[in-house]
């Protein structure tokens, strides 16, 4: 199966829809909830990226490597210490107590995304990021079901990431699918308004101006034959009853074309109507499901510390 035939479960139909685009909406609507939902399951979406430099200092790590959240940030064998911009000036002042340390390190991200690490990186004491990549940095594979991380390539170090290095969680596939659905059906939605008929079409309005000038407007009948003589009042004035009689014969064949455009005017509307219908009640059920999927599956993962993860 694919992720397109499991969203068509909810949608009944992908034709002419963006899937592609939909998918990834799904990628940043899970990994959003989960951020807000249960921050340390974001863990669970890190992927390991070596920085291959010394000296940390405002690297734009957010964009270079399209991360959405950065979950760690190592010096060496060292887990830094996040630290705001109130600290940023004492950890990096050497005649600080504040001063970072080499057993202690810390970083501070500023409100650009920009990276520094403290004290600065050396030799062996590299910088290492555990960051989660949005839906620009990953490569959605909609026949196998799997979303990726993409390569990079930064200080002279070319990444290409494994085709096993998801760094998504299958379990959460289901949230994507839905969520995914439910863009399409919001479209789709919003899409009724420009399908919805602004009136009966032009052929029932000429079909009952037809039938009018026929019974007394003969003049202004379009054709070579047009004149007084083409009305039903004309006919009777002139008392020829059998004129008459076949020129009622063309007004009611007239008001009978404008009759079906009439019914077939309402058959649309009301198959709208049911779509409509049907799509708001997807877009409901599909909510509904989300809400319990998150309340299963992220708000009771796992919780606090990292060393309690375990049972993940």
């Amino acid at each position: 199966m694919s992720f397109t035939t499991r969203i068509q479960n909810y949608t009944n139909s992908t034709s002419g829809e963006n899937v592609t685009d939909a998918l990834k909406k799904g990628v940043d609507y899970v990994i959003g909830v989960v951020n807000s939902n249960n921050p340390d399951m974001l863990r669970l979406f890190a992927y390991k990226i070596d920085l291959n430099m010394n000296g940390v200092q405002a690297l734009e790590v957010l964009e270079q490597f399209n991360l959405s959240h950065l979950v760690d940030v190592k010096r060496g064998t060292k887990f830094c210490r996040p630290v705001t911009d109130r600290q940023i000036e004492d950890v990096l002042d050497s005649s600080s107590i504040y001063f970072a340390l080499e057993t202690n390190p810390v970083y501070f991200m500023d409100g650009a995304g920009k990276l520094t690490i403290a004290p600065s990186a050396n030799g062996s004491n590299k910088g290492t990021l555990y960051g989660v990549a949005h839906s620009r940095g990953r490569s959605i594979d909609d026949t196998n079901e799997a979303v990726r991380n993409t390569g990079w390539s930064f200080g002279g170090v070319s990444h290409i990431a494994p085709s096993t290095n998801h760094s998504f969680p299958k379990i959460m596939h289901e949230l994507l699918v839905m969520h995914s659905a439910e863009c399409i059906l919001m479209e789709r939605l919003a899409d009724f308004r420009t399908s919805i008929p602004a009136g009966l079409d032009a052929e029932w309005t000429d079909a009952l101006a037809k039938a009018k000038k026929l019974f007394d407007d003969g003049a202004n009948i379009q054709g070579d034959n047009a004149g007084a003589s083409m009305s039903v009042q004309y006919w009777l004035n002139d008392e020829d009853e059998d004129m008459a009689e076949t020129t009622i014969q063309a007004i009611s064949s007239e008001l009978g074309r404008a009759s079906q455009y009439n019914a077939k005017f309402k058959a649309d509307l009301e198959r709208l109507t049911v779509d409509y219908q049907w799509t708001q009640g997807q877009i409901q059920m599909l909510n509904q499901k989300k809400q319990e999927f998150i309340a299963t599956h992220i708000n009771i993962g796992p919780q606090g510390s990292p060393e309690g993860e375990s049972k993940v």
